[in-house]
């Protein structure tokens, strides 16, 4: 791995093979799923809340039962209207260049690129246009790396604050395709609908003052989409 601030000069020729493959890493039952994103995800995704042996809190959006099953890509393609930025970023990252102080200020975040990735290859996209403009492609890389600092900045409120209400309770989901074919989830957390209905006001104001309400209440619906993860885990057994 070789990350690198990306500029149209050294970067002039790069192109991205946007193809779903798991040589690329999509193939995969499980993804990051960052806050900011809670608001299309959830309409596509089941999003549970993993807890990590640092103790801390992310979501993870649902996308396969077996391991390395990803049932929302058929072929090279994702069947979905939107994907987890923790994927559709590709090669591309955020930098955050700190100053003498040892602080990062806004304005000096970069795009960066993993100039060995896999996805890099000679029959992609291209970054860069001819005359050394952006790319729309660019375009909307850059807009996903958006999402993904906006997510990092939020994450950091919003568990802290789900924990300290008491709002995060740990689950168990048996998900069954059919009699003989059933999956369990167990070890993740998401919210506690009776706990979120006993706050008080004044917590309900906080939540609303941090804008973290929509957040947990994506979280809740998304659970019904496990539905979906059945019929399409059914919809591939059948044509198998």
């Amino acid at each position: 791995m070789a990350i690198k601030i990306l500029n149209n000069d050294e970067h002039q020729a790069v192109k991205v093979d946007t193809r779903a493959s798991a040589n690329y890493g999509d193939q995969v039952n499980r993804a990051v799923a960052l806050s900011s994103e809670f608001n299309d995800l959830h309409k596509e995704f089941p999003l549970l809340v993993h807890r990590g042996t640092d103790g801390g809190y992310t979501a993870h959006a649902i996308l396969g039962l077996d391991r390395d099953e990803n049932l929302f890509v058929a072929g090279d393609r994702w069947i979905t209207a939107t994907m987890p930025a923790s994927i559709a970023r590709g090669p591309f990252s955020l930098g955050y260049v700190r100053g003498e102080d040892g602080e990062a200020k806004p304005t000096d975040i970069k795009v960066m690129i993993d100039d060995q990735h896999p996805r890099l290859r000679e029959d992609g996209i291209p970054v860069f246009l001819p005359l050394g403009g952006e790319s729309s492609y660019l375009e909307g890389i850059k807009r996903v790396l958006q999402v993904v600092d906006a997510g990092l900045q939020t994450d950091r409120v919003l568990y802290p604050e789900l924990v300290s209400m008491g709002l995060l309770e740990e689950v168990s989901i048996e998900v069954t395709v059919h009699s003989d074919l059933k999956y369990g989830f167990n070890g993740y957390y998401t919210i506690g609908a009776e706990k979120l209905a006993g706050l008080g006001g004044d917590q309900l104001q906080r939540l609303n003052r941090l804008g973290l309400l929509a957040p947990i209440y994506f979280l809740i619906s998304s659970l019904g989409n496990f539905q979906r993860l059945i019929n399409l885990k059914n919809a591939r057994g059948a044509a198998a």
